[in-house]
């Protein structure tokens, strides 16, 4: 079950584990990058070529930047959607699953959370996600995210782990934090924030906060990440999160605060791949599920060393 937003709050209230100096002289480490801004001209690139390389096909070109598309499974390469002036439908980064799609040879290895392996014994993902180029991001800083998201009406239920519409990645050892959809009955417009890392008897798999989204209209985030992994007497990362329905009159809500480790360390990136650095992917990454539909829809995307830098809205 997710955490609820009092105790959220009530743990980052405990103690302040970096000092703002220290906050102001790293912002000049963090790259600044915008996916999805209205009046920019949005491209995608060879998107026949989405696959299982990252950067092969379905790559968004935008502003001069390249942000690389990756595919797997029912995962569609990424796609424009709406029309530039709003008209009709206002202009979206698309990422969706083709409910038709089967992998061969799949087997159903648990029923109840409906978890699909392939021939060799490993699950089975389906993907459709954008990345920041490299990982550029580090950990030790205030690295803050903005977007607006919009989930429609006529998604089917996400089943097992849930489905991951933003990840930081570190290492193969999987997404150190990021927000998904929250699994089970019900809950398909649902987002939860989650983080993972090396700290002994911590259960990462419960959301530090779940956010219920109105269908098929836009909500506003922005997140604070500081990433600080596992070391015993270490400094705690933080983790803040504010939102904001788009249109709306009412100013935005801060739902999480939290004090937390998350990150990876060296015994848990394989192939020599640690670094105290991530990227940041957006789209869908979720398990497969055979004859569902899944599709999530991005503007604004912004990362940066500052709240006023990222904030889908109060812009000049």
């Amino acid at each position: 079950m997710a955490a609820t937003l009092t105790a959220s709050l009530g743990v980052a209230a405990v103690a302040t584990t970096q000092s703002a100096s220290a906050a102001d002289s790293a912002a000049e480490e963090v790259p600044s990058y915008a996916m999805g801004i209205p009046g920019r001209t949005w491209t995608i690139d060879k998107p026949t070529l989405c696959g299982p390389g990252i950067g092969d096909g379905g790559n968004l070109i935008e502003n001069g930047r390249t942000y690389e598309g990756k595919c797997q499974g029912a995962g569609q390469e990424p796609t424009i959607t709406g029309t530039v002036d709003g008209a009709s439908d206002e202009r979206a980064l698309t990422f969706r699953t083709k409910y038709d799609f089967e992998y061969q040879d799949a087997v159903l290895q648990n029923a109840e959370m409906n978890t699909w392996v392939g021939p060799d014994g490993k699950r089975l993902r389906d993907r459709t996600e954008l990345a920041t180029p490299g990982r550029t991001l580090p950990f030790h800083t205030n690295v803050w995210v903005g977007f607006d998201i919009r989930i429609p009406y006529g998604v089917d239920d996400v089943t097992g782990s849930g489905a991951f519409v933003m990840q930081l990645w570190q290492c193969h050892a999987g997404p150190i934090a990021g927000v998904r959809i929250q699994s089970g009955a019900g809950n398909g417009h649902n987002l939860q924030f989650v983080r993972r890392g090396d700290e002994p008897g911590v259960d990462y798999d419960t959301a530090m906060a779940t956010k219920p989204l109105v269908p098929n209209e836009w909500h506003s985030f922005v997140i604070k990440y500081n990433v600080e992994r596992y070391q015993p007497g270490g400094p705690k990362g933080l983790i803040e999160v504010w939102h904001r329905k788009v249109g709306a009159t009412t100013t935005e809500t801060k739902i999480l605060e939290q004090e937390t480790y998350f990150g990876f360390g060296p015994d848990n990136c394989d192939n020599n791949s640690f670094q105290e650095m991530f990227r940041i992917k957006y789209g869908m990454y979720k398990d497969y599920q055979p004859g569902a539909t899944f599709r999530a829809d991005y503007r604004n995307v912004r990362i940066g060393a500052s709240k006023k830098e990222v904030q889908p809205y109060y812009r000049d």
